[in-house]
């Protein structure tokens, strides 16, 4: 096989790791590519371990069905994920989708770009009772958020997106992007303010005043369990914009 070196990608995510960046807006669904340029499969949902301090840790990048299908959420996500086990009833891994190390990550441009050949990257992560615990990034988008009273004008609020921070030679989840409407609904006009189409830009603005940036930490407590975010009157809210 002919070992083709690409092209140094660009994008918003320069120099990677060491930028601050949102999963949802800049990881999923984009295509993964390998170093020799072949495609492997899109980022249809992104792994979070947690590490031994609490902090959420992006650790892979989760590929097929069985990772795709749960975020559709609710009873149609449930059915898909369904129909998808009963596909192949007889292979034991048939629920546990494909996983690159996000460790393979050397950039990220419009595509995702990765420092391994394709041949043999795609791989299932085994399941260990007495390993770190594993979230995915879809469990979180769209639970809904408990927020203090008049914190952000809507009564019902959702999880967005989560910006991911670097922190020496890691990257964490540092807060979450909450407010009404559904993951994607900002389509990236909360970045820069020359974002266009202008009035594009604007409506989506408009639509999204009330999201905020809430920051994890202090009174801030995610229920994996019943799918929800409770925020205290403790915690620190910051408009996503300004």
């Amino acid at each position: 096989m002919r070992d083709y070196e690409p092209p140094p990608h660009r994008g918003p995510l320069e120099p990677w790791p060491d930028t601050e960046y949102d999963a949802a807006l800049h990881l999923l669904d984009r295509q993964i590519v390998a170093r020799d340029g072949r495609l492997v499969g899109k980022v249809d949902d992104v792994e979070l371990t947690v590490d031994p301090d609490g902090a959420l840790v992006p650790t892979g990048l989760l590929v097929g069905g069985a990772a795709l299908l749960p975020r559709f959420g609710g009873r149609l996500g449930s059915w898909l994920s369904a129909r998808h086990e009963q596909i192949a009833v007889a292979r034991a891994d048939r629920t546990t989708p494909y996983v690159v190390d996000i460790g393979l990550v050397d950039g990220v441009s419009s595509e995702v770009h990765v420092s391994e050949l394709r041949e043999g990257l795609l791989a299932r992560r085994t399941p260990d009772p007495e390993g770190p615990t594993r979230h995915r990034l879809g469990e979180l988008l769209e639970m809904e958020v408990r927020m203090p009273a008049g914190s952000t004008g809507r009564s019902k609020v959702h999880v967005l997106d989560v910006k991911i921070t670097p922190d020496a030679g890691t990257q964490h989840v540092s807060a979450l992007v909450v407010g009404p409407g559904r993951p994607g609904s900002l389509l990236g006009y909360d970045r820069r303010d020359d974002q266009g189409p202008l009035l594009v830009a604007a409506v989506v603005r408009r639509l999204h005043r009330h999201a905020r940036v809430v920051e994890l930490g202090h009174d801030v407590d995610i229920v994996w369990a019943t799918g929800e975010v409770r925020v205290g009157p403790g915690a620190t809210i910051r408009p996503l914009r300004g």
